[in-house]
Order: C-alpha cells, then sequence, then structure tokens
C-alpha cells in the first residue's frame, strides 16, 4: 500500500497524508478566501489570505481529530490501529482488527461524530464570543462550526462507509446476532445513499446550473464504490479467517546462488526472459529476490557477466514476515522494496507472498459466492 507523507504519530499511530489532501486544502483555503474576501473588502490581500490558511489549516485538524477520536478509542478497548491516513474525501483510521462486539463497535464509530459535533460546537461559540469586535476571527470561527457539525451529521447517515453505516450496522448485529447479515443490510444502504447523492448534485447541476454540484457527484461515486468495498472486504474478511501466512505462501525450496551470473540462473531455473521471482542468497543468508523484473533491467548483452546479487532486490526486515501471521495481519503489512513479502520460519526462507497468491484467495471468493 503507498504510505503517503508521514507527519507524524499519536499514541504510537502513525498518521500519513495522502497527495490527495493538499489538494482539498487548495481548494478549501481558495473558497475562504474568496467567501472573506466578499465579506471583508476593506482588508488587504495579505490579511485576508492569512486567515483563509488559517482556517483551511484548522479544517484539517478538525478532520484529524475525528479521526483521531476514532483510533483513541480504538486503542481503548484493545484493538490495534495501525495509522490515521488522511485524503481528499476527509480521513480513515486504518484499524487492522475488526470489533469483536457490537458495543465495541458502536463506541469506536461514534467517538468521531461526537468529537465533531463538540467541535462544531466550541467553534460556534467562539464565533459568538468574537463577533463583538473581531468580525473576520469571527466569521472563520463560525464557517468551522457549521462545518465540524455539517461533518458530524453527514457521518451520521445510515450507510457504509460512513459512520452512520458501522452504527447501523452494530445495532443491527446487536439485535440479531448476525454481523454478516448487518454488514449487508448497511452495504445496501451505502450504496443507495451513494445514488442519491449523485442523483441530486446532477439535478442541481441540470435545474441551477450549479457546476459546482458536481463535487456532490463525485462524493456520491465515491460512496457508491466505497459501500460496495466494504461488503467485499466483509467477505474477504470471512474467507480468509483462520488462515496464516503459511497457508497461502508459494513455497521456495532453493534459493538462487547470488554469485552466479543472470545467464546462469536463467539457464538453471528459467524459460528464456521468464523466470519466477525467488529468494537469492549470498553465502549461506538470503538478502534479496530475483525474478522477471529484475532481469528486464540487465542488457541481454550484459547477462553473462552481470552477478545476481548485483541485479537482484535487495530486501530488509520490512520484508520479511512469519509463516505463522495470520494473513489478515499480512494484509495490512506495507510492501516494502521488494514489492511482496519473504516468509520465514525458525529463521529460515520457506517462501514468498505476493500479489499472485492472493488473487488465487480472491478468484476461490468470487467462485464461492
Amino acid at each position: 500500500m503507498r504510505r503517503g507523507f508521514r507527519l507524524g504519530s499519536v499514541r504510537g499511530v502513525e498518521v500519513v497524508a495522502d497527495l490527495s489532501l493538499f489538494v482539498i486544502a487548495a481548494l478549501l483555503t481558495w473558497s475562504l478566501y474568496v467567501d472573506l474576501d466578499n465579506a471583508f473588502p476593506a482588508s488587504s490581500a495579505d490579511t485576508v489570505l492569512l486567515a483563509a490558511l488559517v482556517g483551511g489549516a484548522f479544517f484539517l485538524g478538525s478532520v484529524f481529530i475525528h479521526e483521531l477520536s476514532h483510533s483513541l478509542v480504538a486503542l481503548r478497548r484493545g484493538l490495534s490501529v495501525r495509522r490515521i491516513r488522511l485524503f481528499i474525501f476527509g480521513g480513515v483510521s486504518e484499524i487492522e482488527e475488526e470489533a469483536s462486539s457490537p458495543g465495541d463497535e458502536l463506541a469506536v464509530t461514534v467517538a468521531g461524530p461526537a468529537a465533531s459535533f463538540v467541535l462544531g460546537v466550541a467553534f460556534l461559540l467562539l464565533g459568538w464570543a468574537l463577533s463583538g469586535g473581531w468580525a473576520l476571527p469571527a466569521r472563520i470561527s463560525l464557517i468551522l462550526g457549521l462545518a465540524n457539525l455539517s461533518i458530524a451529521i453527514f457521518n451520521l447517515l445510515p450507510g457504509l462507509p460512513l459512520d452512520g453505516g458501522r452504527v447501523l450496522r452494530a445495532l443491527v448485529w446487536s439485535r440479531s446476532g448476525d454481523r454478516a447479515r448487518a454488514t449487508r443490510l448497511a452495504v445496501a444502504t451505502g450504496r443507495g445513499l451513494g445514488v442519491l447523492v449523485m442523483v441530486a448534485g446532477a439535478a442541481l447541476v441540470v435545474a441551477v446550473g450549479d457546476i459546482s454540484a458536481l463535487w456532490l457527484v463525485a462524493i456520491g461515486w465515491f460512496l457508491f464504490e466505497a459501500a460496495a468495498t466494504s461488503g467485499l472486504q466483509e467477505l474477504f474478511a470471512k474467507r480468509i479467517e483462520g488462515l496464516t501466512v503459511g497457508d497461502v505462501m508459494r513455497r521456495t525450496e532453493m534459493a538462487i546462488d547470488g554469485d552466479s551470473t543472470v545467464a546462469e540462473a536463467l539457464e538453471l531455473h528459467g524459460w528464456g526472459d521468464k523466470l519466477r521471482t525467488m529468494p537469492v542468497d549470498v553465502n549461506g543468508r538470503v538478502v534479496g529476490i530475483f525474478g522477471t523484473r529484475e532481469i528486464a533491467k540487465v542488457q541481454p548483452t550484459d547477462r553473462t557477466s552481470a552477478l545476481v546479487r548485483d541485479a537482484m532486490t535487495a530486501i530488509g526486515p520490512e520484508d520479511l514476515i512469519g509463516s505463522d501471521v495470520t494473513l489478515r495481519r499480512a494484509l495490512a503489512q506495507d510492501a516494502g522494496g521488494a514489492g511482496m513479502l519473504v516468509v520465514v520460519d525458525r529463521g529460515e526462507v520457506v517462501g514468498l507472498l505476493s500479489g499472485e497468491e492472493m488473487r488465487d484467495v480472491f478468484d476461490d471468493l468470487r467462485r464461492s459466492r
């Protein structure tokens, strides 16, 4: 998974930002600038720009606090949280394991909207207090207050992947005892909600000519697709329950000698330019991987002299994983420079886990549906 730009960490939870976050930050700043410039024509352009930048930063901070609240409650409930990821549609807390009870899911889910609601009320009160003699800061506070309340209300709409969809799932799960059934209902409502938002946005564009309503169409499409993805994730999580890395990895009974030439490796292990990725051994220790991707970097005329150890992709600690690690946890692990995981058992390399093996698991899931 693409890691994004690391911003720091809180309580051991990494905070990263996708490039798309900077797009929404620029749009927010520009919108605030236009609004404040129209509301305060006597203020200098520099003052208005500074105020817009501060307002945009506070808004992004509010989104972060929303997600941080999810993560802190999850940690308190004994769930592992990998990172908080901020992107164009807000943010997401990457919790490595599903809640084991409806109560845990409800507590973790409600924490985010509750934080946004508290922030919204606080900003509105601050705006009211400043309105007497600090008109520009007061307006920013009021905008931030309304924005946070909007985030809280929108997120509570009953459909996955929104918080309201998780609340709905937790409540249905609690009553029926069937998490899968509750998920199906939350997915259906999420997809329906996405369609409604898309239709509303398209109607505004056609009827009123409001081009900015295309943003609603984009949000609706995101909700529709994300709801479907949530359903697939639930099915996949059920499919791999109890499986370990060792159950699905591709076993590698031998390694390529790093001191052999590329031509020798192809002659011994490959067929033409095709060689299924294999570990590379140097002095009795696996230090890299070598396959078609690495072969492509070596000119055909150089293959009789180029050593495998010089053409391989080196591996580090982030590329290693134990054969007894659950498959769910393995999927949550970031891919290192190798682009796949090298599986070890008692200090010995025993296999590789790549997208090819995971595609097989997905194919089995599709066939069984």
